[in-house]
Formats: C-alpha cells, sequence, structure tokens
C-alpha cells in the first residue's frame, strides 16, 4: 500500500483508494500530498480542499482506471 501511495506523491498522479471517512467506508480517487510515518494528506478529485487521515485509515490502493504505473 505505501507504495501506491509514494507513487501517488512523488509523480504526482491519482490512485484509487479505499479508506474511512466518516465514518463510512468509501473507495476515491485521490492523489498524495505530503505523507509521514503517522498521517497522509489527500486531495479528493470532488473536493478541492486537503483533507489529512491517519495512515490507518487507508485499507487499500491501487492505480487509477487506465494508469498502470508505466512512464
Amino acid at each position: 500500500m505505501e507504495r501506491f501511495l509514494r507513487y501517488s506523491l512523488q509523480k504526482g498522479r491519482r490512485i484509487r483508494a479505499v479508506l474511512m471517512l466518516d465514518g463510512k467506508l468509501v473507495q476515491k480517487p485521490v492523489t498524495v500530498l505530503a505523507m509521514d510515518s503517522l498521517q497522509v494528506t489527500l486531495l479528493l478529485t470532488a473536493k478541492r480542499t486537503p483533507i489529512t487521515v491517519p495512515l490507518e485509515a487507508i485499507y487499500s490502493c491501487d492505480y487509477a482506471r487506465g494508469d498502470h504505473g508505466e512512464e
């Protein structure tokens, strides 16, 4: 999972994430803006305001639709 978070952070690319938001499990396309060992700052596609969530609130990550991780 951290591999995909680092990919998004370093390349500025969108990824698909399954995470807990407002007590609900959701799948969203996100872009990682900042990351440390405890939390991640994400830019959700639908919102323009970055949010910061604990790392344990992210359950899974994958490439966004149409992205295969190739340059």
